[in-house]
C-alpha cells in the first residue's frame, strides 16, 4: 500500500485570532471622542479670541481719550505760554520804564464787556479767552434759543460723546455696514438735538467745559489793584457746582 503525503502551500497565510474589542465599533467612540476634544479646543481658541478683540477695543477707545486729553492739554498750554510771553514782554519792558496800567489793563479786558477778566476762562476748543458772566450768558442765549426750536429737549438727558464718530470708525471692522449705518443715524440725530456751542469771537464750535485761565486771573489780580479795578463779581467760595455744569454735563 502506498502512503501519500500531504503537503500544504508556503504561501498561504496563517489564520490568526482577532484582538479583542478591535472591532469597527471601538474605533467610531475614538473618532467620536477625537472629534468632540476638537470641537471643545476651537470653543476655547474662538473664546480667547473673542477676550483678545475686546481687549483692542478697550485699548483703542482709552487711545482715543487719551488724544482727545492731550490736544485739550495742548490748548490750554499754548494759552498758557502766550499769556506768559505777553507777561515777560511787560515786564522786560518794565526794567527800561514803567508800564502803563491802562494799556495793560486793555489787553486783559474781555472782549465783549470790555472790564478786566476776574474770572477769566478758556475756551480749549480755540483758544479765545472771556470772563465768567459773559460766557454764561452766551450760552444761556443759545440753550434759550435751542429749548424754543425743540421744545421737546430734556435738559437733563445724556449727551452723546463728541469723540463718538471717531470711536465708531474705530470699530467699524468688528461692525457690520447695517449696524454701522444704524449708529451714525442716531449719533446724527442726537447731535442735532443738541445745542451747539460756539466761540463767540471765531464762533468756533464748543464742545468741551471751559476751563479757569490762572495766568490771566493772576495778571488781572495785580492790575486790578494797580487801577482800582478790586473783583466784585467774584463767585462765593461756597460755590460747588461749576458755572458750566448746566452746558457741559459729565
Amino acid at each position: 500500500m502506498r502512503e501519500v503525503l500531504e503537503i500544504s502551500s508556503s504561501d498561504e497565510e496563517p489564520v490568526l485570532p482577532k484582538a479583542p474589542g478591535n472591532d469597527g465599533s471601538s474605533w467610531q467612540q475614538e473618532n467620536s471622542k477625537l472629534k468632540q476634544t476638537n470641537e471643545h479646543l476651537e470653543r476655547q481658541v474662538a473664546h480667547q479670541r473673542a477676550q483678545l478683540d475686546n481687549s483692542r477695543k478697550r485699548l483703542e477707545e482709552q487711545r482715543q481719550e487719551l488724544v482727545a486729553q492731550s490736544r485739550e492739554i495742548d490748548a490750554s498750554h499754548q494759552e498758557i505760554k502766550l499769556q506768559q510771553e505777553k507777561l515777560a514782554a511787560l515786564q522786560a519792558k518794565g526794567k527800561s520804564k514803567c508800564v502803563d496800567a491802562t494799556q495793560l489793563g486793555d489787553m486783559l479786558s474781555c472782549d465783549i464787556c470790555a472790564h478786566l477778566m476776574h474770572s477769566p476762562y478758556l475756551l480749549s476748543d480755540c483758544g479765545h479767552c472771556y470772563c465768567e458772566g459773559c460766557l454764561k450768558g452766551w450760552f444761556d442765549d443759545t440753550l434759550t434759543k435751542h429749548i424754543r426750536a425743540h421744545p421737546t429737549y430734556d435738559v437733563n438727558r445724556k449727551l452723546v460723546p463728541p469723540n463718538f464718530p471717531q470711536v465708531l470708525q474705530s470699530f467699524g471692522p468688528y461692525l457690520s455696514y447695517p449696524i454701522q449705518t444704524q449708529l451714525q443715524a442716531v449719533c446724527n440725530a442726537s447731535r442735532r438735538q443738541q445745542p451747539e456751542y460756539t466761540c463767540p469771537g471765531c464762533r468756533q464750535e464748543i464742545t468741551k467745559k471751559p476751563v479757569v485761565n490762572f495766568v490771566v486771573r493772576d495778571m488781572v489780580s495785580l492790575v486790578g489793584s494797580a487801577l482800582g479795578q478790586p473783583d466784585i463779581r467774584r463767585e462765593s467760595s461756597g460755590q460747588r457746582a461749576g458755572p458750566f455744569d448746566a452746558f457741559f454735563p459729565e
